[in-house]
C-alpha cells in the first residue's frame, strides 16, 4: 500500500509543477483551455466527496458533519487571511503577502497529500479516485499557483523554485497519513474522512465552478458531468 500512496502523492504534486510549467512557457493557449480540465476536476471532487469519502465517514464517527463543516471554515478562513486564491498576472486584483501566501498554498498541498493518504486507507478503489481528483485539480491549480507568486515581487523572480516547493508539499502529506493513520482508531479515521470530503466540496464549490462559469458552455457541462460519471464507474469497478 506504501507504494501505491507514494507514486499517487508524487504524480499529484508532478501535476502542480507541470501546471505551473505551462502557465510559464504557454501562457495566453494554456488559459483559454484550463476551464475544461476545471470542469472535470470539479466533477470529479464532487462525486468523490458525495460516493465515497462522506459514506464512508458516517459509519465511522457520528460527528462527521462537524469536521466537514469545519474543514470547509477553515479553508475559508484561510483564504481570506492568507490569500492563497490566484490572479492574472497582468490583472493582478490583490497584493499577495510573500511568505503567508507560499505557506497558504503549502498548507494547501499539503492537505490534498493527506487526502490521498486517508483514501488509501479505505481500500484501493476509493485512493484512486481521490488520486485521479486531486491530479486534475492539481494540473489547474499549478498554474494558479504560478499565477499568484509571480504577481508577488519578493517571489516573483522564483516562482517556478517555489511551485516546485508547494508541489513537494503533496507526497509528503501522503506519506505522513499512511504512517500516522496505520493504527489510528476507527473515529478518527472517519474524522479525516469527513475532512477530506469537505475540502473537496469547497475547491470545487469555491474555485473550480465559478471559474467554470466565466466560459459556460456545453462542452464544461459535458466534462462536469463526464467527471461525476467517471467517479459512479470507477466506484462500482473497485467492489
Amino acid at each position: 500500500m506504501f507504494i501505491e500512496v507514494l507514486i499517487s502523492g508524487a504524480l499529484a504534486g508532478l501535476a502542480t509543477v507541470v501546471g505551473a510549467y505551462l502557465f510559464r512557457f504557454f501562457d495566453e493557449k494554456i488559459k483559454t483551455r484550463t476551464v475544461y480540465v476545471i470542469s472535470f476536476a470539479a466533477g470529479l471532487l464532487l462525486a468523490n466527496a458525495f460516493l465515497h469519502l462522506l459514506p464512508e465517514s458516517f459509519g465511522l464517527n457520528s460527528y462527521w458533519p462537524f469536521f466537514v463543516l469545519g474543514a470547509i471554515a477553515v479553508f475559508y478562513f484561510l483564504e481570506q487571511t492568507i490569500i492563497i486564491h490566484s490572479c492574472q498576472e497582468e490583472h493582478c486584483e490583490v497584493h499577495a503577502m510573500g511568505t503567508m501566501s507560499l505557506l497558504g498554498l503549502g498548507f494547501h498541498s499539503l492537505v490534498d497529500g493527506l487526502a490521498i493518504g486517508v483514501s488509501f486507507e479505505v481500500n484501493f478503489a476509493v485512493g484512486l479516485i481521490a488520486t485521479s481528483a486531486i491530479i486534475f485539480h492539481k494540473f489547474a491549480e499549478g498554474g494558479c499557483t504560478y499565477s499568484l507568486l509571480v504577481c508577488d515581487k519578493a517571489l516573483g523572480k522564483k516562482a517556478l523554485f517555489y511551485s516546485w516547493l508547494v508541489a513537494l508539499a503533496t507526497p509528503i502529506g501522503a506519506i505522513l497519513a499512511f504512517i500516522f493513520l496505520r493504527q489510528a482508531p476507527d473515529n478518527f479515521l472517519g474524522a479525516l474522512l469527513a475532512m477530506a470530503a469537505g475540502t473537496f466540496i469547497y475547491i470545487a464549490s469555491s474555485d473550480l465552478l465559478p471559474a467554470t462559469h466565466k466560459k459556460s458552455n456545453w462542452l464544461n457541462i459535458l466534462l462536469f458531468f463526464a467527471g461525476m460519471v467517471f467517479v459512479a464507474l470507477l466506484g462500482q469497478f473497485g467492489k
